[in-house]
Parts: C-alpha cells; sequence; structure tokens
C-alpha cells in the first residue's frame, strides 16, 4: 500500500494511541515468556512454543475481535471491486435480438453477479459496524448515501436496504427486469455499483492501516528497528526512527 493511502487514513490519533497501548500490552506478555525461559531449565524457544500451542494469540480478546473484522472488511471489499467490474464491463443487450435461451442465461448471470456482490457489500458494512472509528463511520454514511441516491432504481428491480445498511435481493423481480434497464442501473458510469466500487478503495486502505497497527503491536517488544528502519509507526509519528535496542 502506497504511503499516500496510508497518510490520508492514519493521521487519526485514534490509531497512535491504540497501537501505544497494545504495544505495552504486547511487551508485558513477552517478558512474561523471557520470565518463564530465565526462571526455568527450558530454553526461550521452548517457552515461545508452550505459549504458542497453549491457544494465546498475544492479543487482547478485543484486539483480536478488530483483526477479524479489519481481515474480513478488506477481503469483502477486494471481493466486491470484483464484482463491481464486472458489472460495469457487462454489455449491453438487446431483447428483440436474443433468443429466450440467451436471455434465460444472461439473467441468471446478472443474478448470480449482483447477489454476490450484496453478499461481499453485507460482510463489508457488518464489520464495519462491527469497528467503532471515526473512518469507518464516515464510510458507512457514504456508502448508505449512495443507496439513497439511486433507492427508487435499485428497488425497480428487486434491490433494497435494510435500517442497518444491508442489501437484500429479490431474485425473481431482478430476473424480471428489462436488460437494458439492470444495464443503465447497475453498469453504467456514476451509479451506485461505481460508486461503492470506487469507495471500496479507500475502505480496504483503512482496513489495512489498522491491520497494520494491530499486527505490529503484536510483535512490539520482540524486535525493533535499526536508524534506517521504516514502518507503520513511522509514518504515524512523521517519519521517526526507532533505534535498535541492544
Amino acid at each position: 500500500m502506497s504511503t499516500s493511502k496510508i497518510n490520508s487514513l492514519i493521521t487519526q490519533n485514534r490509531l497512535l494511541s491504540q497501537a501505544r497501548s497494545r504495544a505495552r500490552s504486547q511487551s508485558t506478555q513477552i517478558g512474561k515468556i523471557l520470565n518463564s525461559a530465565a526462571n526455568s531449565k527450558g530454553s526461550l524457544l521452548d517457552a515461545i512454543k508452550k505459549d504458542a500451542a497453549s491457544g494465546k494469540t498475544g492479543l487482547s480478546d478485543a484486539d483480536a475481535a478488530s483483526k477479524k473484522n479489519y481481515t474480513t472488511m478488506k477481503e469483502a471489499a477486494e471481493s466486491l471491486k470484483t464484482h463491481t467490474k464486472n458489472l460495469l464491463l457487462w454489455p449491453e443487450k438487446d431483447w428483440d435480438a436474443m433468443t429466450e435461451e440467451e436471455i434465460a442465461e444472461y439473467k441468471e448471470d446478472v443474478v448470480k453477479e449482483v447477489t454476490n456482490l450484496v453478499t461481499d457489500y453485507n460482510a463489508m458494512i457488518k464489520s464495519m459496524s462491527a469497528e467503532s472509528s471515526q473512518v469507518n463511520e464516515i464510510y458507512l454514511k457514504q456508502l448508505k448515501g449512495y443507496f439513497k441516491n439511486a433507492k427508487s432504481d435499485l428497488e425497480s428491480i428487486g434491490i433494497t436496504q435494510k435500517e442497518d445498511g444491508t442489501l437484500s435481493v429479490d431474485q425473481e423481480k431482478l430476473k424480471n427486469a428489462d436488460a437494458q434497464k439492470i444495464k443503465k442501473i447497475l453498469g453504467s458510469s456514476n451509479s451506485f455499483v461505481d460508486d461503492i466500487g470506487k469507495r471500496a478503495d479507500n475502505i480496504i486502505a483503512n482496513a489495512e492501516t489498522n491491520l497494520a497497527v494491530i499486527n505490529k503491536s503484536l510483535y512490539a517488544g520482540n524486535y525493533s528497528y535499526n536508524k534506517d528502519g521504516n514502518d507503520i509507526f513511522d509514518i504515524l509519528t512523521s517519519g521517526s526512527r526507532y533505534n535498535i535496542r541492544r
């Protein structure tokens, strides 16, 4: 992920404060492992293996839940982008020039593509809603706004929005919709599909940023940096450097 994408999303003090808090927590956990190894006949490696075998992830329950949510968010948004791209590239069709078999196949493909898009969209919405973040809240508001702008058209082909922002599809209504109408509503520039596909890029970047912070804090205290080191914390702290601890 480029530095420009990171910088646009991680200027929040919340991420830095959370990262520092996690780092302190993980340093305590690693300290316990080191003490365990020093006070027993086993090696440090044995102590680490034992800790891993116990099922501990090194993360608090809250952080483990956040990691799961942001992972789901990232994967769903990436898959969503694929489906939005497919729909935007969907060829225009004229019912009069198609055989019954071609029409049936076309509608089946459309329903499958839209259903998959909605599944990914809902997974993304739910994972974003599960994380209390100003960035997530902004994106959720924007996504709901995109649907509101196209509400009448989307509902006319069987796509509706629930109170929590997730979508549902009436497959029969979608199958019975006119092909040209489907293309106009779902496969044109500046459509709902186009809007959510573009916003997915930002959602992916935000998820990657949070995952980087969580993963960094997991290993905080177990390693550090030489004078030329540069990672997510360096960017968060405006390029500061950390010296390796001897």
